[in-house]
């Protein structure tokens, strides 16, 4: 394993694909939005739903979530700072790709970024993180809120809403798909899943409720070469159902290692 593995990665060239399932359980209520409700009899603030009824995980959602503590903790260490000191020649590549990766911050390179005028450089991102199902019929609460005047510092008059909270214990299971990965990648991504599961990080709205905790549990991640694939050699993957979830730090424990090296690596190139 290289955690100064920071070459260019395009798209087009498969390496391998890392896939493991998600289950993230409510500690406490949670609040994912729909939007303002048009149906009179029903809450102000409904929570998302699949297509049965049933309380949804968007994907989007646990994305962004995880997507800010990495970005948290890569600025607070400054991992960024390696990047000029590991980069290597790309032979075979475009040099307006290679040019447009460099520039790239770490987070950008494993969640995408979009090109900020006409022309300029736009990356897709190669980690996909599928919606959390909720596999069980679950009676979804309602809760009372106020408006606050903010100048008062009280309850605003005639402000009185009720929103749908997702209550604790409730399940969602889903997947992750990573393309073409570092090491020191899959470290970060499961730096921020840990965090998520120890109350670092909190998911959806109304997190000064009390709504958001999370228990977040994963299965050992599956590496796929296109070798296996040409030969169809993929052992099928268990149903999330079904599957065998354990805690971030058990079943994802050997990543943390290569992320530790890069953190001490860009501590050196900051002392220099």
């Amino acid at each position: 394993m290289n955690v100064a593995d920071l070459r260019p990665r395009p798209h087009a060239v498969l390496e391998k694909l890392v896939l493991f399932e998600y289950r993230i359980t409510c500690r406490t209520g949670l609040h994912i939005g729909a939007g303002k409700s048009a149906d009179l009899a029903g809450s102000d603030l409904p929570v998302m739903r699949d297509g049965g009824g049933r309380p949804l995980l968007p994907g989007s959602s646990l994305r962004g979530v995880l997507r800010a503590g990495i970005e948290s903790f890569s600025a607070s260490l400054r991992l960024d700072a390696v990047r000029s000191r590991a980069e290597k020649p790309a032979p075979g590549l475009p040099p307006d790709f290679v040019e447009g990766w460099t520039k790239l911050t770490l987070v950008d390179r494993l969640f995408g970024a979009a090109a900020d005028r006409s022309g300029a450089f736009s990356y897709g991102s190669r980690l996909q993180i599928s919606d959390g199902l909720c596999t069980e019929d679950v009676a979804v609460e309602l809760r009372d809120g106020v408006g606050i005047d903010r100048e008062r510092r009280t309850a605003a008059q005639g402000v009185k809403y009720d929103l749908e909270v997702v209550p604790a214990g409730t399940r969602f299971l889903g997947r992750i798909r990573f393309k073409n990965p570092a090491d020191y990648e899959l470290g970060l991504l499961a730096q921020a899943l840990w965090m998520l599961d120890q109350g670092l990080l909190l998911l959806g709205g109304k997190s000064a409720r009390g709504l958001g905790w999370m228990q977040v549990e994963v299965t050992s991640p599956r590496q796929l070469d296109p070798l296996a694939l040409l030969l169809r050699e993929v052992p099928a993957a268990a149903e999330p159902e079904g599957a065998d979830f354990g805690p971030v730090e058990t079943q994802l424990g050997d990543l943390f290692g290569s992320l530790q090296q890069l953190a001490d690596a860009a501590a050196v190139v900051e002392n220099v």
